[in-house]
């Protein structure tokens, strides 16, 4: 008896140092959201900012120009504009996370993936499709559960979400949309909507649109009366490159945040049933102690109405 209690009291000290670990990590995740959430938040604000711009630019270019969306205006502004005929040639930039304990966030966004890749190619047969890998866990997922060919995987650096990430992405997207005649990048990443609450989606990246063709087709009589120097396509053609870097920064503060939410709350539940373990296994500790103690006095009872039975059969004599 004395032996499992011992064992129980191994098994314990485990839990709380897995307790203490989860407690740990849980704390380092919060930290690492809110630094990450702040950065987003300020990011997102410049580039919307930006967009509302470009928007203003393509109005005031249909003004100069017959077509503002042929192909010839289009490889003036920026070549990353510039459509495709053909679609049969296909990659997605799969934004998972290098460690896990963070719950189903790569499994999920392995799925959305796959489950678009497979539209595809339901859709054309003749589409050649490919996954890029931001994140060594994501590699994990797809070369065990799809037949997809995995074209590079990339880790993440040691602070994070950094300008170097952004600018390696951007730089292995448009040398295989410009280079590599891809006709179609797509990037699969998670939303942040909350700790509790994440999307995994797939977005177009390139051919790159600002949703020009849309924004500017509704209602073409009120565009705001403002004079911009220099003419649109100029202003255009700096602001493309520098709203792309901004778009794939903030898809990868978004994948970021959504990886420290999702440890966050894994590690939080992981402490509250190691928490729940630890209760469970008190009660059963202290239980085998009663046992064990209830079991020492009985003997020492046993003992000493023996030793009184001997003095009594000593002193008859």
């Amino acid at each position: 008896m004395s032996q499992k209690l011992i064992d129980l009291k191994n098994r314990m000290r485990s839990v709380e140092n897995i307790k203490g670990t989860t407690e740990t990590m849980s704390t380092v995740a919060a930290a690492k959201l809110a630094r990450t959430r702040f950065k987003a938040a300020t990011l997102g604000m410049f580039a919307e900012r930006m967009r509302a711009i470009a928007l203003i630019q393509s109005e005031l270019a249909l003004f100069s120009e017959k077509d503002m969306f042929s192909e010839k205006i289009m490889n003036q502004i920026s070549p990353l504009l510039i459509k495709k005929l053909r679609k049969n040639r296909i990659v997605v930039f799969v934004i998972a996370s290098d460690i896990g304990m963070c719950g189903n966030y790569n499994g999920r966004i392995g799925k959305t993936t796959q489950i678009f890749l497979d539209n595809i190619l339901r859709k054309n047969r003749k589409a050649e499709v490919g996954v890029w890998i931001k994140g060594i866990r994501g590699e994990r997922f797809f070369r065990k559960n799809t037949p997809f060919p995995i074209l590079n995987v990339e880790p993440w650096s040691e602070q994070g979400v950094s300008v170097s990430d952004a600018l390696s992405l951007i730089m292995n997207m448009t040398d295989l949309f410009l280079h590599k005649n891809i006709d179609e990048i797509y990037c699969a990443y998670t939303k942040f909507h909350g700790p509790a609450k994440r999307e995994p989606k797939v977005i177009k990246l390139l051919p790159f649109s600002f949703g020009l063709e849309e924004e500017t087709t509704k209602d073409k009589t009120s565009r705001i009366k403002w004079i911009y120097e220099p003419d649109p396509l100029t202003i255009l053609k700096e602001l493309i490159p520098m709203y792309f870097k901004i778009q794939i920064f903030d898809l990868l503060l978004e994948s970021y945040a959504s990886e420290q939410g999702a440890r966050m709350m894994a590690m939080e539940d992981a402490s509250d049933r190691a928490a729940e373990k630890l209760h469970e296994m008190g009660i059963q500790y202290n239980r085998m102690r009663r046992d064990l103690i209830t079991l020492d006095l009985l003997g020492i009872l046993s003992a000493a109405r023996v030793i009184e039975k001997e003095a009594a059969a000593q002193t008859a004599f």
